[in-house]
Order: C-alpha cells, then structure tokens, then sequence
C-alpha cells in the first residue's frame, strides 16, 4: 500500500515539473513568414539575374602554348571579333563552334578562369605533305589552308594531287607505298590520282610509276619485290614503270647520256616483263 502511495506521489511529482504547454503559432503568422521567405528568395534570385546581365563582357584569353606567331595572332583576330556576354553567361560551345571552323585548327579547348577570364586552347593541325599548291594535308588526310600562307608548298614535303575528297585515299596510298618501298631507299615525293582513278607516283630519284586501280596494291608491292631482286642491279637504269597491264608490266629505261655534243643519243627500248 504503501509503494502505491509513492507511486502516485512520483507521477504527480512529474507533470508539476513537466507541465503541458498547450501555446500554438497563429495561422495567420505562419503565412506571413512563409510568404516573407518566399519574398526575398524571388527578391535574391531577380538581383542575382540583374547582376549577371549588367556584369562587363568576359575577356577572352588565347593560350599561345603551342601556336605558331601566325597561327596566335590568327586565332586573336578571331577572338576580338566575338561579342561575348558576361563570365557566368557566355556561350562557350558558340565559341567552340567558330574556332572549330578555323580550317588549321585539329582541336578545342574552351573553359572558364576567374583570373583570366574564357580561355581559349587550341592544337593546331601538323601537316606532313602538300596538298596540290595552296593547300596542306595532315596524316589523317584532312586538308587545310595554313595561317600562314608561307607554310605553303613546303619543299620538304611529298606533294598530293586529286580531289579533296579522295585526300585520305591518297594520304593512305602514299604511307603504304612508301612502307613498302623503304627498304629499297625509295620515298614518294608526288603522288596523284586522277579522275579516272589512275596512280601516278614519282620518287625522289626520279623513277615514275602509274598503275591503274584494278589490284593496285598487289601490282605495286610486286614491283617493290621486283626492284629488290630480279632488277635490282638495272635499278638506277629505269626511268619509268607503267603496271596498267592485267598479267605483266613495261619498263621505260633511262636515255643513255653522250659524252660530247657530237655523240648520238640512243635510247634503249622500252621492255614488257610478266607480273
């Protein structure tokens, strides 16, 4: 009886300690501070939009890492003529898009940098022949006008001529060939393909030849095999090749030189050889 006594005592004990607040916040403030938050959320985000569109125009910044002094100042020209907005709401694939379009540049970076500004880094296409007289080619067999017009018809580079079009085929050609008659210490040095998808393919000593493209692989990594056995001690004596023959080829031999002015010049015959 007497722990039912406590008991009771201890519970009374504890809602006069904890005693039960029955106070609730009024409707009518609750909606005030809601539509109050609410308010000065549109308020922040209406002055946010006003300071990016009244922020200055973003500078432009062009990473000369890379570039020649034509192809730095090419792509500065480019860049002052651009109206760009402010850092945060500049269009930076419009940028990439006109870069892009430079017909020397292979690659595009374009980012944003809070002490310089947009900055612009750009891999400029690595020529490695000429294409016709105004124009280069890259390993992959795209063509482009360099910004630098002396870049142009460089005499160290092989020289290809067809149609831009056809410029990988060519490209592509010209590397094979020119595995192919390496070991013989031969380079190409012009190479053209016509319309009529003729091969002409002169060397840097001089030795010309033209096939057809009917097995034109297989006709010209036989030749190659050909100049480095069979013929090879009459190597230096041919001047030209022609492998637009289904089983076999003719050989046009070099003009035998006279030693004075009064020497005929005898030309030795043209020979028809199996493939």
């Amino acid at each position: 009886m007497a722990q039912t006594v406590n008991d009771v005592a201890d519970l009374m004990s504890d809602k006069t300690r904890h005693p039960k607040s029955n106070f609730q916040v009024p409707t009518a403030v609750r909606y005030f501070f809601t539509v109050l938050v609410l308010g000065l959320l549109v308020l922040i985000l209406i002055m946010g939009g006003k300071a990016l569109r009244d922020a200055p125009p973003a500078a432009i910044h062009v990473d000369h890492q890379g570039l020649t002094v034509a192809e730095y100042r090419a792509l500065q020209h480019v860049m002052n003529q651009q109206s760009v907005s402010s850092f945060f709401t500049s269009d930076l694939q419009a940028l990439r898009d006109i870069t892009t379009g430079l017909a020397w540049v292979d690659q595009v970076s374009i980012s944003r940098d809070w002490q310089k500004g947009i900055v612009v880094t750009v891999l400029p296409k690595q020529a490695v022949a000429n294409f016709g007289t105004e124009r280069l080619v890259d390993a992959t067999g795209n063509v482009f006008v360099p910004a630098d017009s002396r870049d142009l018809t460089q005499e160290n580079f092989a020289t290809l001529q067809g149609n831009m079009t056809q410029a990988p085929v060519i490209m592509q050609q010209m590397q094979q060939v020119n595995d192919w008659y390496a070991p013989l210490g031969l380079q190409v040095e012009d190479i053209i393909l016509s319309p009529r998808m003729t091969w002409l393919i002169r060397f840097d000593n001089g030795l010309r030849i033209i096939v057809d493209n009917e097995n034109t692989a297989q006709k010209l990594l036989n030749l190659s095999q050909l100049l480095g056995n069979q013929l090879k001690n009459r190597r230096d004596e041919i001047q030209s090749v022609d492998l637009r023959y289904k089983n076999g080829f003719t050989i046009a031999w070099n003009i035998a030189v006279p030693k004075d002015n009064d020497t005929p010049v005898n030309e030795k015959p043209t020979t028809e050889a199996p493939l």
